[in-house]
């Protein structure tokens, strides 16, 4: 009798740990487990049981071999994820569409403005609004319709080509009137050639309609104050600006504006009696010399161009100061290769030859 130790031919083998769960959507269903028979081999991934660690040893047997726990059927159906709402978690699918052309992406309603178009419409607007009043004004310092549009509209080609300046300043329409003011009471007015005949009548600059005895006289004493005088009496009294921003403008001293502001109300009381200016206050004076100004300038007759005739004579002013200067350029290159070709090549001429002794 042999006492070999007889071995189990369906030793179960060593448990594995337990599978995770299947972490994707989409689980189909496994294929249903063949029944083992005694020819076919054991399963090869035993599925442990949850609730026991020790070996299988333990599990009733029967006649084909051990009986699976109902609890670890690999036949059960698991459910499947159809795609239906209550089954699935879908996550919201956002698309960004590109931003349409002419339309803005940041705060502010409305669609973007070119730059360009926005610059004409602002200018536009100004010289529309201001172009005829800073005329007038200009012709108080002036008395000369011809040279007072003159003035203006170079103020305002001025004021175009520096828009990006002008733009951002606090007040624009202070800073073309400053312009203009320099422009027409410069002293260089005197050498032009043609004296008065520059103001003769044209079509931009019509003839002024014939004015009172009191109008003429009132003109004539602010053409016989001296400029600073003159300028500080238009804006304070005519335009009606406080002392200081008089002052501002023409870059003077509140105390020197004022003083400049007094002389000059003085000496037209003295020119123009009929005014009775000389027994008033400073306030009555001033109210009085503003209605004055603004009935002595509203008889001139002014005829502004068109805003786009200003822009496009800005814009040639520049493209000629621009061709000018690389004429210039050109001339002054051209002038120093010649020079250099000039030393290069010259040669100095031989000094004569004396005769021996």
């Amino acid at each position: 009798m042999s006492h070999r130790k007889r071995q189990n031919p369906r030793r179960r083998h060593p448990e594995r740990p337990a599978r995770r769960p299947p972490t994707r959507r989409n689980v189909t269903p496994p294929a249903p487990a063949r029944p083992a028979t005694g020819t076919e081999p054991e399963d090869r991934h035993p599925r442990p049981d949850p609730d026991r660690t020790a070996p299988a040893a333990h599990h009733d047997t029967g006649a084909d071999g051990p009986r699976p726990d109902p609890s670890l059927d690999d036949t059960a159906e698991l459910p499947i994820l159809t795609g239906d709402p209550a089954d699935t978690m879908e996550f919201p699918v956002i698309t960004i569409a590109p931003p349409r052309p002419g339309v803005r992406t940041g705060p502010g309603p409305g669609p973007a403005q070119d730059p360009g178009a926005a610059a004409v419409a602002a200018f536009d607007a100004l010289y529309t609004h201001h172009a005829e009043a800073l005329i007038r004004q200009a012709y108080l310092l002036t008395g000369r319709p011809r040279r007072a549009q003159e003035a203006v509209e170079r103020a305002f080609r001025l004021a175009w080509q520096r828009w990006p300046e002008v733009a951002v300043d606090p007040d624009p329409v202070s800073w073309v009137r400053a312009a203009a003011h320099e422009y027409a009471l410069s002293p260089w007015h005197g050498l032009r050639t043609g004296g008065r005949a520059a103001e003769r009548p044209t079509p931009t600059a019509p003839a002024p309609p014939p004015t009172g005895p009191g109008d003429r006289a009132l003109l004539g004493a602010l053409l016989e104050l001296p400029a600073p005088y003159r300028r500080a009496l238009v804006l304070h009294d005519g335009v009606g600006l406080g002392l200081r921003a008089t002052a501002a403008e023409v870059e003077a001293s509140t105390r020197a504006a004022a003083g400049r502001l007094a002389h000059a109300r003085a000496t037209v009381a003295e020119r123009v009696p009929e005014l009775e200016l000389s027994d008033r206050s400073p306030e009555q004076q001033g109210a009085i010399l503003h209605d004055r100004l603004a009935a002595l300038a509203a008889t001139q007759p002014v005829a502004p161009p068109a805003a786009e005739a200003v822009r496009d004579g800005s814009d040639l002013s520049v493209r000629r100061l621009t061709h000018g200067a690389l004429g210039l350029s050109g001339l002054l290159a051209a002038t120093t290769v010649f020079a250099l070709v000039t030393a290069v090549w010259h040669e100095p001429p031989a000094p004569p030859a004396h005769p021996r002794a």
